[in-house]
């Protein structure tokens, strides 16, 4: 041990060497001088053990540790949930105390009262708006400013032992163009707006909410199967637009995603690739369940990582 400790005090400086008494001729400590000189220069690596040599290790002795984290502690077991980080959107099974967007700011010198008194043709739209808030708790104005787009108007007719009856049928979709998607049916046997009418209302109560990348398209692709039609989703580049099935553009305007690329394969009925559609969308994954699922980070998956 004392040959290969001169061996080390010989290569050092000078310099360095009138300090070699504070190091103790701790060998460690000289070797690891030894392998600074190779990247620093010697006035650096004497500033340095002029450092170590200052701190004694008693100054630590009775000092503790900041409890506070500044960073969660990455998990090497993944096979277990971490109660505060890990957890998953919790998905709404009842339309009672949805969460309602932030009310728009009224202009100045605008009043909504007065604006509503002059507006008498839409009351049939107010009242039905109102009898909807209490059915599924949504706010009457943000129902009266949701898009709905009338996808299907024929006549049915059903053969019974009296003959042929006929009625209208009519497939509505509604949306807010910000997530929220709902399709409904409806059939009268006199009017077809009555139909309309019925549809809009069931759209209203089955709006559910579509899961976005960046509040313009969908996570990756999805593939579903309706009766016998099959629908083929994909996720597109911002800028790509809408390139699907007109069906399936009137869904996505009105679901709030501007960037889609869409096939329907097989059969082409209106009525299935509509279903299809609002089936794949409902059902599709987010990035945090499936880095559950396989056991990583949102940050593995995305491949997207912050430096400072």
């Amino acid at each position: 041990m004392t040959i290969k400790i001169t061996a080390c005090v010989d290569r050092l400086t000078p310099q360095i060497l009138n300090n070699k008494t504070s190091l103790s001729l701790d060998p460690q400590k000289l070797q690891h001088m030894q392998y600074l000189l190779q990247f620093y220069e010697p006035k650096i690596v004497e500033s340095i053990m002029k450092a170590e040599t200052a701190i004694d290790s008693k100054h630590f002795e009775n000092k503790k540790l900041n409890p506070i984290q500044f960073s969660p502690a990455y998990l090497n077991d993944l096979t277990k949930l971490d109660p505060y980080y890990d957890h998953l959107q919790k998905k709404q099974e009842t339309y009672l105390g949805m969460t309602q967007p932030n009310p728009e700011d009224i202009p100045k010198g605008h009043n909504l009262e007065n604006e509503e008194e002059n507006n008498t043709d839409t009351s049939e739209l107010k009242e039905l708006a109102q009898r909807l808030s209490l059915a599924t708790g949504f706010d009457s104005k943000y129902i009266e400013k949701l898009s709905v787009k009338t996808l299907i108007l024929k006549t049915v007719r059903n053969q019974t032992a009296k003959g042929k009856i006929s009625s209208f049928y009519a497939l509505v979709c509604a949306g807010d163009r910000n997530g929220m998607l709902g399709i409904g049916e409806g059939k009268d046997p006199e009017e077809p707006a009555t139909a309309v009418l019925k549809a809009h209302w069931q759209a209203v109560k089955n709006l559910t909410k579509i899961q976005r990348l960046e509040n313009r398209t969908i996570y990756g692709q999805i593939e579903n199967k309706y009766v016998s039609s099959i629908v083929h989703l994909r996720s597109a580049p911002p800028g790509s637009g809408l390139r699907c099935n007109p069906m399936i553009f009137e869904l996505a305007q009105c679901a709030g995603i501007k960037d889609l690329s869409a096939k329907v394969y097989n059969s082409r009925n209106k009525m299935n690739v509509i279903k299809c559609t609002m089936d794949a969308l409902t059902k599709q994954k987010t990035i945090d369940e499936i880095a559950l699922e396989r056991g990583k980070k949102v940050v593995d998956l995305r491949k997207i990582y912050y430096t400072v």
